[in-house]
């Protein structure tokens, strides 16, 4: 049996009633990305500007690490965790024991951050760049043009990918090494988020579009369309793509094999992050002030 086939069949076998939700923890207004480490969940929190420590033994939250508003999108590298500030055009550096907060400007909006190739990278939305950033000096090392409206970001085979939003309908493929910047057409406008976890990269795009694409052939393998306003996926303990839905406040599953739907259910308002961590789901209530804990 062809192994997508395979995957397919036990994604399916997973499905049967929905995931229930087994705690909704109050992390603070608008809560956006979320990363899994150093023994817990950390929370970006935009209009709190606070990043938000869960402990998942215990659905509690331990920690709230005081920033600015304006935090979206964080990540973990190099034994700190990242997390940019598009109101402030920043990049802070957090240490997870201390709480010491260590921030460089890294241009105008920062949208997307990921920790990769020895490096901490950053897509800057007005400055229509890629910054690359050291991460024990703190200095910004190149400033790569990409094109208009960077946005999501994603480490795979080798070379960082960038979405862009507005009137963009493809995506870059970027060189680490040497800044050689590959576009790959996707056939869709605003190809943004990446979800994570996957593969290939599932690439949300046009509001409701999902667009899969072979990063090593750099080909569009699928499109799908669903839903209204799609956020930010991920590849869930069940095998299937969990894909926030925020502008209905739900959460599609989607079978990777097949790219069929095969079901949604209720989540926080605004969902629009989903997390794969210590064998749960967890969906940011962006509309909200918590996140949701979905289990089977």
């Amino acid at each position: 049996m062809p192994k997508l086939a395979l995957i397919g069949l036990l994604a399916l076998a997973a499905v049967g009633e929905s995931p229930k939700v087994v705690a909704r923890i109050e992390t603070g207004l608008a809560p956006a990305g979320a990363v899994s480490a150093f023994g817990a969940v950390w929370v970006a929190n935009d209009r709190a500007g606070t990043l938000t420590r869960i402990d998942p033994a215990t659905n509690r939250v331990t920690r709230r690490i005081r920033l600015k508003p304006g935090l979206f999108s964080v990540t973990r590298g190099f034994d700190a965790l990242w997390v940019v500030n598009y109101e402030r055009n920043s990049l802070s550096r957090v240490d997870p024991s201390s709480g010491r907060v260590h921030t460089i400007r890294v241009g105008a909006v920062p949208f997307d951050v990921v920790a990769a190739f020895d490096r901490v990278w950053v897509t800057a939305w007005e400055a229509g760049t890629l910054v690359e950033v050291h991460p024990r000096s703190m200095r910004v090392v190149r400033r790569i043009l990409v094109g208009p409206r960077p946005t999501g970001l994603r480490a795979r085979a080798g070379a960082l990918w960038v979405g862009f939003g507005r009137a963009a309908t493809a995506i870059a493929r970027v060189n680490p090494k040497t800044a050689k910047i590959d576009r790959v057409p996707v056939g869709v406008r605003a190809p943004s988020w990446f979800a994570a976890g996957t593969r290939d990269l599932w690439i949300q795009a046009a509001d409701h579009v999902l667009v899969r694409v072979d990063p090593a052939t750099r080909r569009v393998r699928a499109r799908f369309s669903f839903g209204r306003t799609l956020a930010q996926g991920a590849i869930g303990p069940d095998g299937l793509l969990w894909v926030p839905d925020k502008e209905q406040s739900l959460v599609y599953r989607l079978d990777p094999a097949t790219g069929r739907v095969v079901d949604s259910f209720g989540a926080g308002p605004g969902a629009f992050f989903a997390l794969r961590a210590n064998g749960s789901m967890w969906v940011a209530s962006y509309a909200g002030d918590d996140v949701w804990r979905f289990r089977r």
